[in-house]
Formats: C-alpha cells, structure tokens, sequence
C-alpha cells in the first residue's frame, strides 16, 4: 500500500484519542448491534431503491439496442 506507514501513524492517533471507548462499529457480531427484523428491513429497503433504477437503465438499454436494429435497415 502507498502511504502504509502514514497510514498506520494516522490510525495509532486515531485509537490513542479515542481512548478506551468503544463504538458500535467495532462490535464483530451483528446481532449485538442491530434488532430483530432490522435485516429483513436493510434488505427491503435496498432492493426498493435498487430495483427501479436497474429497470430503468436496462429498459434505456434495450430501447436503444432496439432503435438500432429496428431503424438500421
């Protein structure tokens, strides 16, 4: 990695001010952070933003693979 040792330096900072304090961030288990039915909830949500914009750039897509074929000849 470019930089490794003022990367290091920057994270040993980092940790030295922050102390003993611990963050959510830095709990290995994720159940421990999140509650039930949150997951299923991540889920939901990220596949109703994902989905239309897929659908949208494929239909953007095959309209112009479409225009192609259909008015090239």
């Amino acid at each position: 990695m470019l930089f490794k040792g003022r990367y290091d330096r920057a994270m040993n900072w980092l940790k030295g001010r922050r102390g003993e304090r611990k963050r959510a961030a830095d709990e290995s288990e994720l159940e421990n952070i999140v509650e039930k039915g949150d997951i299923f909830a991540m889920i939901v949500s990220a596949l109703i933003v994902i989905v239309p914009v897929a659908l949208v750039f494929l239909l953007t897509l095959a309209s112009i693979a479409y225009a192609f074929v259909a008015c090239g000849s």
